[in-house]
């Protein structure tokens, strides 16, 4: 029996039926590069983070982080660099005489991807209206002097790091070079699960509440069920048992395209055959999933390769930002004080991991 022991935190984002066209490959590509690192898909966020994902702060500061957040962005898209005083872009509001521009409508838009030209013009009113929401907070927080207080000028001011810090990460990055077309097509070939045999799965779940000392009971139960030779009543008879042993489950449907999967799942389903089951404990449940069945959907390379290519160059820019990284952190000289100088040999150890030259590669995860 195909059961893989897997992180079933990932499981949870492909529990509906989601069907997509092949735009979904971009998204794919994406987190197969930003899940390398545990990090978010904006490919140049997804950088910043990287050095910064160490960061923790307190439940009770985020309202006030978030409310900051949105002064310094509206205060500094307002802002205009040109030494002739003219704005950088026309007025699209006022908000109690407050100024909103259209290019932080333009900005807000660029953000959240590619917006069909047809629905381009109720994106931006849509965009405008939250921007004058926002400016109404912005107003109110500054009118009751919370700006003045020390957590929120603390707040402001790691805001305008992150802000600098993501500046000069976009910067760097400009450098990154096209991928050629010899690369696009290696890509293309080292990536069949995806592409030249890419497919649409069909599975069968159950998310099962599997107390510690319920889940050798269960184990054993999958294990007897599995010497069967029909496969096809499994899930069926696996929900009766549970059912006899009053446990709690949900059973789902879902059919998904081969990048719609959890990244480090794309490999293992591609391997599995019709019947196969994966098991995945996380705590007090299990997760149990069915290929139920499968169909072919390929993609050519011709269709494939602009998605390839924005990958290939996203993985450039990482490994651009890490050489940075690196480069910064050999010629500067960093201090380590007070409880934090005990175990500095064990956390830059830890830190040069991070920066080892198999991870600054982009290289792709192990399926």
């Amino acid at each position: 029996m195909s059961r893989l022991l897997l992180d079933a935190q990932e499981l949870s984002r492909y529990g509906s039926i989601r069907v997509r066209a092949i735009h979904n490959i971009t998204l794919s590509l994406q987190r197969l590069l930003c899940e390398t690192f545990r990090q978010s898909q904006s490919p140049s966020r997804c950088l910043l983070r990287k050095h910064t994902e160490h960061l923790v702060i307190p439940r009770n500061e985020l309202k006030a982080i978030a409310l900051l957040t949105a002064i310094l962005s509206i205060s500094l898209s307002a802002c205009n660099p040109q030494g002739d005083g003219k704005k950088a872009s026309q007025v699209a509001a006022k908000v109690n005489g407050d100024e909103i521009l259209s290019q932080q409508i333009d900005q807000a838009l660029s953000r959240a991807g590619n917006i069909p030209e047809a629905q381009q013009k109720q994106a931006q009113q849509q965009v405008l209206q939250r921007l004058i929401d926002q400016q109404l907070f912005v107003q109110q927080a500054i009118q009751k002097k919370l700006d003045r207080e020390p957590r929120v000028q603390s707040a402001i001011d790691a805001a305008k790091r992150q802000v600098l810090a993501q500046a000069y990460v976009d910067q760097v990055i400009q450098a990154a070079s096209k991928p050629t077309p010899e690369q696009v097509k290696a890509f293309y070939s080292e990536h069949p699960e995806l592409f030249r045999d890419r497919r649409m799965y069909r599975l069968k779940e159950l998310a099962i509440a599997a107390p510690a000392d319920f889940q050798p009971k269960l184990r054993a139960e999958l294990e007897r069920l599995d010497k069967r030779a029909d496969k096809s009543k499994i899930m069926t008879e696996l929900i009766t048992w549970l059912q006899s042993q009053n446990i709690k489950f949900q059973a789902n449907v879902a059919t998904q395209a081969a990048e719609q999967l959890p990244t480090e799942l794309i490999g293992p389903i591609y391997r599995m055959k019709e019947g196969d089951l994966l098991t995945i404990p996380r705590g007090n449940a299990v997760v149990v999933s069915q290929l139920d069945k499968f169909q072919s959907a390929p993609l050519t390379e011709e269709q494939a390769a602009p998605f390839i290519e924005q990958f290939l160059q996203n993985r450039k820019r990482m490994d651009l930002s890490n050489e940075e990284m690196k480069r910064l952190r050999a010629a500067a000289k960093i201090e380590y004080l007070g409880d934090f100088a005990k175990n500095t040999s064990a956390e830059e150890g830890s830190a040069g991991a991070a920066h080892a030259p198999t991870a600054a590669s982009g290289t792709m995860p192990q399926q």
